[in-house]
């Protein structure tokens, strides 16, 4: 007899709680396992033939989405809604269909129309609070996770987005945890390990997050994505060796993989081996999105331009523009260049003697026949070893009439002048966060005598003098530094600059001027390994951090070198 069937019991139990407790979340017993209660429920409840029809309709939705027919499953899902406007599952995974065309805003509509009418479901929560990451509305996705956790505390999706949350509001030892509690509750959840390194090495523990990608890649020694992380974190710490070891194998397998070849090479420019690494260089536009590419047509390969007008156009950061300006005059004589750079440099540049226009990146772009991006240059040029890259003379130079100005702005000239900056672009969160110097820990430097200190730092950095209690000592040019060529200006009439890893350091050196670089424990490829000096410019020393993310040796070396410097000592 049914009747009597233990498990037709739990059915019937589950199918009357529905009724009873309409916004319960019956994931708990599984996904397929809770359609059929869904499904049982409409018809014992007596809803109707229609709503039983109207479910079965939604599960061929279901089957049609979970085998990635995404078009066919959103028709489905909208034709339940049709006859169901009420049904919030189909509106969730309408929701989930958005996010994975990439269409955010639309996503989190149908999200929040979902939880609108099943508010208990803690799933919806969680992709609700995916889609707020990637509209970059880190508090309010902290929100919907913490909400998700309320609902079902032992899911793991919800501390796994909880995770995300938390790194991208940089707190990263609380992201550790979250991801740590996401792993113990379910560790075949995919790319949990690697956010958890990823995490970990945020949180300034490196060998914690080498160790925890090498055992995700022993837990599954086919992805790719994992080893790659790996041979980023090897090279960032140091194990060139192994990092260069790890890519190759890499590459043995996936030839065409440009994330490998793009961290082969910052391993290989680490290593100063420098003509192998240009090559490897040429695929950072197939494997980082963040270094834009307008251009696809025409590019430069280093034949005789033979007087045609040559773009070159800068790719990544203004100090990158200004490091790689010193190749311009090594294109062969003859060729028209029209250089395209950020608006604060177009000033700055456009007295170079081998640039005929210099304009800016949303500028109109005026006829040209060959184009090549400004870090393509050495390879362009034939000119890839680090002889090549040495900067022998300075090759920018301040606009003469500027420099006056400051000269009566200054303070007084008896002491030695100094430019600070603490602080790189805030647009890129992660690395700046690592880059920058907080400008509290800077006092050593103000407390040694005989010096006057200029604020060189602009951005919303700069509003940090007010709330130290050193910003008196510091003279605060920011409100009369409209572009480079202001600071350059400025620099001109500076005996040392001291900054963080930013374009001023680029500026400084150059233009020649002594720039002392407060650099991280990761360095950038383009300052070496274990150099106190710098291949690119000869008036550069380096302070480094000991340990990753303590920033106090760095500067107390800075410090006990300044009153040498001060006393008429080199840099």
């Amino acid at each position: 007899m049914p009747y009597t069937n233990p498990r037709w019991l739990i059915w019937l139990a589950l199918t009357v709680l529905a009724y009873v407790l309409p916004d319960f979340d019956f994931s708990v017993i599984g996904e397929d396992a809770a359609a059929s209660v869904a499904v049982l429920g409409f018809h014992w409840g007596g809803i109707g033939h229609s709503r039983h029809e109207t479910e079965l309709h939604f599960q061929q939705g279901r089957r049609l989405h979970d085998n990635g027919q995404l078009a066919e499953a959103e028709r489905v899902f909208r034709e339940t809604l049709a006859v169901d406007p009420e049904h919030a599952e189909s509106m969730h995974r309408l929701g989930v269909i958005a996010m994975q065309t990439g269409k955010m805003d639309s996503a989190l509509a149908s999200f929040d129309q979902a939880i609108r009418r099943k508010r208990l479901n803690a799933i919806f929560h969680v992709h609700r609070a995916h889609a707020l990451l990637a509209l970059r509305r880190s508090a309010d996705a902290l929100d919907a996770a913490r909400q998700a956790l309320r609902l079902k505390p032992q899911m793991a999706e919800g501390s796994f987005v909880l995770g995300h949350a938390l790194s991208d509001l940089n707190r990263a030892a609380e992201a550790v945890a979250a991801y740590r509690d996401a792993l113990r509750r379910d560790p075949r959840l995919p790319d949990l390990r690697n956010a958890l390194a990823l995490a970990l090495w945020e949180a300034n523990r490196p060998t914690e997050a080498i160790a925890t990608l090498r055992e995700a890649a022993r837990h599954d020694p086919t992805d790719t994505a994992t080893k790659q992380n790996l041979v980023g974190m090897l090279k960032d710490s140091g194990l060139l060796t192994e990092a260069e070891a790890l890519a190759r194998d890499i590459l043995r397998r996936r030839p065409d993989d440009a994330v490998t070849h793009f961290n082969l090479a910052l391993t290989l420019f680490l290593a100063e081996r420098f003509d192998d690494a240009w090559p490897e260089w040429a695929w950072r536009f197939r494997a980082d999105p963040l270094i834009a590419m307008p251009f696809a047509d025409r590019e430069w390969g280093g034949e005789p331009p033979d007087g045609r007008i040559l773009l070159v156009h800068a790719e990544q950061g203004m100090g990158d523009a200004i490091q790689f300006c010193r190749y311009l005059d090594r294109i062969p004589a003859g060729t028209e260049v029209v250089l395209q750079v950020h608006r604060p440099l177009v000033r700055l540049l456009s007295n170079h003697p081998n640039v005929a226009q210099t304009i800016a990146l949303d500028d109109a772009v005026p006829h040209y026949d060959l184009r090549v991006p400004i870090m393509s240059l050495p390879l362009a040029l034939g000119a890839t070893g680090p002889a090549d890259a040495a900067m022998t003379a300075p090759y920018i130079t301040a606009d003469g009439t500027q420099t006056a100005k400051w000269r009566a702005l200054l303070p007084d000239r008896q002491a030695l002048r100094v430019g600070l900056v603490w602080a790189g672009n805030p647009e890129r969160a992660r690395m700046d966060r690592r880059r920058s110097v907080p400008l509290a820990l800077l006092g050593p430097l103000l407390d040694v005598p005989g010096v006057s200190f200029i604020s060189l730092q602009k951005g919303a950095a700069a509003a940090d003098l007010a709330l130290v209690p050193f910003g008196g000592k510091i003279y605060d040019a920011s409100e009369v530094l409209d572009d480079f060529a202001d600071t350059a200006a400025l620099i001109a009439e500076l005996d040392l600059v001291i900054a963080a890893d930013t374009a001023v350091a680029h500026l400084a050196g150059a233009m020649g001027k002594p720039i002392w670089l407060l650099n991280r424990a990761d360095t950038c490829w383009r300052w070496g390994l274990g150099r106190t000096d710098s291949v690119w410019y000869p008036a550069l020393r380096q302070f480094r951090q000991e340990t990753a993310g303590n920033w106090s040796s760095a500067i107390a070396q800075a410090a006990k070198a300044l009153p040498a410097f001060a006393a008429g000592g080199t840099a």
